[in-house]
């Protein structure tokens, strides 16, 4: 059981909900947060069914996402308080997108999607915030998809790597070879390890071997 409401409150779709009506819920629901030790096994598995509503509600997941195509993967971190993958709870795809497991040791709140229509949907206040969070990712997707007028090789790939990070203002990592980067930009081997080599000498990304790492919120324009 949670005693600690205004912890609760703090955390994204529950935000501006009463301690009464979480009381009220916590009654029906039992909700309780699971405390898990840090650990290199996922917690979830990219392709999973997204069957609960999913909180972090503190310490830091690794996310890391496998293309289709199995040319890439990408790593970023998730910090708490956060909820995870909202928008893939229901639609045609309800399965995660990427593969989480706890960097630091973490605290996980989750409840089951039957419940979410019996009894979160009749709050307000949680439809409310619901609407905002996925309105935000469909915004978020469609702005990724606008045609951009792009003239040189390094804006292709900022634009390349932008879509991969969005929104993502820590250190993320991209494991790829160096020849399907070019080709998913459409350029040389050679012009995109110059690219890269002039970043890594600016401090911009840390070069290593079939993977670099891009420093802080360069990945979202910065």
């Amino acid at each position: 059981m949670i005693n600690d409401y205004a912890l609760l409150t703090r955390l994204p779709l529950l935000q501006g909900i009463s301690s009464t009506e979480l009381l009220g819920w916590e009654e029906v629901l039992r909700l309780g947060i699971d405390e898990l030790p840090a650990s290199s096994l996922p917690l979830i598995r990219q392709g999973d069914t997204c069957s609960q509503l999913l909180w972090l509600v503190e310490g830091e997941l690794e996310r890391e996402h496998v293309s289709p195509d199995d040319t890439y993967t990408t790593r970023s971190p998730l910090k708490g308080p956060a909820v995870i993958e909202v928008d893939r709870l229901f639609g045609l795809t309800p399965t995660y997108e990427h593969t989480y497991r706890a960097k630091t040791d973490v605290k996980m709140l989750s409840i089951s999607k039957s419940q979410i229509g019996s009894h979160l949907m009749k709050s307000v206040v949680f439809r409310f915030n619901l609407l905002n969070a996925l309105s935000a990712c469909a915004q978020k997707r469609a702005a990724a998809l606008r045609p951009r007028q792009l003239d040189t090789a390094e804006e292709r790939l900022e634009h390349f790597l932008d879509k991969l990070f969005p929104d993502n203002k820590d250190n993320v990592e991209l494991v790829i070879k160096m020849k399907d980067l070019a080709h998913y930009i459409g350029e040389r081997r050679l012009t995109v390890s110059g690219i890269l080599n002039r970043w890594d000498k600016g401090g911009r990304i840390r070069l290593g071997r079939g993977h670099f790492t891009i420093i802080g919120a360069f990945a979202a324009g910065a």
